[in-house]
């Protein structure tokens, strides 16, 4: 089902550009997860060493190969394309057209616009070049200020799941926010 699409690996807008993520993001990757407080409400954890990183990003490009995941790294342009956080398109399914959305931006880069353009951004990708037809997010309840971004980058709460996420032996409640394709341009 994806003759029709077009796998894009890298798109910007001026400010931000997000690129397909390579092996030579390991350890970005392994410094932005293991900030303080950066994994509280991601599914993934902080790792424990480079070579997990490195591992993870091998999955990572095998899931892209066969087209069901695809995570791009968010480059700020203006301060000599410095990485600041990675946006990924998973759980792919091309039958229904629709996937799953995760984003992530290092601290200290918060409160500037950025999660809202690699929103942008990523919509574009998935509505225009892939083709697909919804986009799902599933936040925990906790994490008000996804939950705010999603929002504000025209996500709509659809409902909520009991106990759906597990962080550190406890269960959590997640809502539902999506984006569906029609809903692009208003």
């Amino acid at each position: 089902m994806i003759y029709d699409s077009e796998i894009i690996e890298e798109i910007n807008d001026g400010k931000l550009t997000l690129r397909k993520i390579s092996k030579h993001d390991g350890e970005f990757l392994y410094d932005g997860l293991n900030e303080k407080g950066m994994t509280e409400y991601l599914s993934l954890q902080p790792l424990k060493t480079l070579e997990h990183s490195k591992r993870i990003i091998r999955n990572y490009l095998k899931y892209w190969d066969n087209y069901v995941q695809f995570n791009y790294i968010i480059v700020l342009q203006e301060t000599n394309k410095v990485k600041v956080g990675s946006i990924s398109l998973w759980n792919v399914n091309w039958r229904h057209r629709r996937a799953e959305i995760g984003i992530w931006i290092i601290p200290s880069y918060w409160s500037r616009g950025l999660g809202k353009n690699s929103i942008s951004l990523i919509k574009k990708i998935a509505f225009n070049h892939l083709k697909l037809n919804r986009l799902e997010a599933h936040i925990v309840i906790e994490n008000t200020n996804s939950i705010s971004l999603f929002k504000k980058s025209g996500f709509r709460e659809e409902g909520s799941l009991k106990q759906y996420l597990n962080f550190n032996g406890k269960y959590h409640d997640a809502l539902i926010l999506a984006c569906l394709k029609r809903d692009l341009n208003k």
